[in-house]
């Protein structure tokens, strides 16, 4: 990958990982303050508002690391991979275990959703059902999966990458030479 294309791909990346967190804090925030509102009463029914405001605070601390050279950019493309892996199986396990129904031993909460039911759906239908019943959770999983598919790709090929793991090899060479 040459050194123009890399930076196209890093912009689309961080555009992606900006939607895709901009929406977890829209849906996440408020929520969560509602829930901290009734703090001390019992366990919230629906953890997503606080993991959606963490998720979306960490994805947005990825550019400020990696330009205050606090993490490398191979830390970066790996860990918001991984974060945005996570978002997705988590999308799907959410669903397909009845929305959280496993968290409060009873019917499944609602949070403000489209409201559907799953019955014993295969998983894989069960994902491609939401696309028309939630597009815009839809639209968001798909920019996830885009933002997945170029950090992988960077991690790969970007030349600042590759270049400094080339560096890193090169210098313990020559030390454990010395």
């Amino acid at each position: 990958m040459d050194r123009r294309t890399a930076r196209i791909s890093r912009a689309v990346a961080a555009a992606l990982v900006f939607v895709t967190a901009a929406y977890h804090l829209w849906w996440g925030f408020p929520r969560s303050l509602v829930y901290l509102n009734a703090f001390g009463t019992g366990i919230p029914p629906d953890p997503r508002p606080f993991l959606f405001v963490a998720l979306g605070l960490l994805l947005l601390a990825g550019p400020y690391l990696v330009s205050f050279e606090v993490i490398s950019l191979r830390t970066a493309y790996a860990g918001a991979a991984l974060l945005l892996v996570g978002s997705i199986a988590a999308w799907v396990t959410w669903h397909a275990t009845g929305h959280g129904a496993f968290l409060v031993g009873g019917p499944a909460p609602t949070s403000g959703g489209g409201g559907h039911s799953h019955g014993g759906q295969n998983t894989v239908l069960l994902v491609l059902s939401h696309f028309p019943a939630e597009p815009v959770e839809g639209a968001i999983k798909l920019v996830e999966t885009a933002a997945v598919v170029l950090f992988v790709t960077l991690l790969r090929l970007d030349p600042a990458v590759v270049t400094g793991d080339r560096t890193a090899t090169a210098e313990q060479t020559e030390a454990s030479e010395s």
